[in-house]
């Protein structure tokens, strides 16, 4: 492994989307979800997904990783409003969750949910889970962006959670035997900035989100309550995400708005390093995408983000050493979009994202040079 400072130096593959291979490009102004949207199922297929006009694109990976895919196909969203976020549970199901217009004069937008079980097949029916708030809430509340969904990796409960712009966060979960419970509300104050969720394995529920105090982290207390477990002063810039780091921990990154560099913050744990740290990366802009893989034997965490210079950047350093700096390369692609960091069957990290037409592209891992080398961008 290539060392910048405490980092790893990726290998530039080239530099734009325009030397991809031809290919069918999606449908144009599809846009990306919100949080992670590539995925890597049980049977060791990629799977990306877009947002567009009528509701999900769907690209999946052929059995030989690395050789071509299908797609895009177009998965209709009955009163689709425009965007979707999804996660993926340790069966490889993949959850989604939108905001759709109701059918019926109940208000809205109300929040839906569907299920894909398997690489490449057809996806549940939507079910609407109702216009999302808590008895004796503001009348006329609304979700204040789309909302996200976390899934318990050891017992299969689904969550949905929606920042309201009056009533605060609220939730509403699904057991492992498929049963909904109402809306409760998880934090009583409204969070007008990003908000993210994430259940660490072993862990309780957490949810980030940015609000006029600061960045708060709220934490499952048991019997379906949560307590406020660190206030973090500082302002965050567009939207958070997070990654499993540890045993139970949670790491989390967003931007710093002063200059558009990326930070990370983990809350305190014995014997790692904690708090709010900088990684660097001024001036790139939008969410990064963020994943775990296995470089030069070490557990590493990935990140890949749009630079300052239209590239996509990436950098990957031992999970939790983020104190030891962090080495950003460029990878090219420039122009491309959203960036996404996932595995693939052959344990090859592949970062992929979206190019001006809506279409993925893909650029994976050389095993077989030294260093983290990337070939160069090809179009799905």
């Amino acid at each position: 492994m290539n060392r910048g400072r405490g980092g790893t130096r990726a290998a530039h593959p080239g530099r734009g989307a325009q030397e991809a291979a031809p290919g069918a490009a999606g449908p144009a102004h599809s846009s990306a979800p919100t949080g992670k949207w590539l995925f890597r199922g049980n049977d060791g297929r990629l799977t990306a997904y877009a947002c567009a006009a009528g509701g999900l694109l769907r690209w999946t990976e052929t059995h030989a990783p690395g050789t071509g895919w299908t797609g895009p196909e177009e998965l209709e969203v009955p009163g689709w409003t425009g965007s979707a976020a999804m996660a993926q549970s340790h069966e490889g199901y993949i959850h989604f969750v939108t905001l759709r217009t109701p059918s019926d004069d109940s208000g809205g937008p109300e929040v839906a949910v569907a299920t894909q079980f398997q690489s490449g097949r057809g996806l549940t029916a939507w079910r609407g889970l109702g216009v999302p708030g808590v008895r004796g809430g503001p009348e006329g509340d609304r979700p204040v962006r789309p909302p996200c969904v976390v899934v318990n990796q050891r017992s299969g409960s689904v969550h949905v959670i929606v920042s309201l712009r009056l009533g605060g966060i609220v939730r509403r979960s699904r057991n492992a035997q498929g049963t909904w419970g109402g809306w409760k509300q998880l934090a009583p104050e409204p969070y007008l900035g990003g908000v993210t969720a994430l259940m660490p394995v072993g862990g309780p529920l957490e949810v980030l989100a940015a609000g006029r105090a600061g960045v708060d982290r709220w934490v499952g207390a048991g019997q379906g309550q949560f307590r406020l477990g660190d206030r973090v002063a500082t302002q965050m810039g567009g939207a958070p995400v997070g990654c499993e780091t540890g045993a139970r921990r949670a790491t989390y990154f967003w931007r710093y708005p002063g200059d558009g560099s990326l930070v990370a913050w983990r809350a305190d744990a014995q014997g790692v390093q904690s708090g709010m740290m900088g990684l660097g990366g001024a001036g790139g802009h939008g969410t990064p995408g963020v994943g775990q893989a296995v470089i030069g034997g070490y557990d590493c965490t990935v990140l890949a983000q749009n630079g300052a210079e239209g590239d996509i950047e990436l950098t990957a350093y031992v999970n939790e050493n983020e104190g030891y700096g962090t080495w950003w390369a460029s990878l090219g692609g420039h122009g491309l979009h959203s960036p996404q960091v996932a595995v693939d069957a052959a344990d090859r990290v592949v970062v992929a994202a979206l190019d001006r037409d809506g279409a993925l592209v893909v650029t994976r891992q050389e095993t077989d040079r030294e260093g983290l080398a990337f070939g160069p961008w090809h179009r799905a």
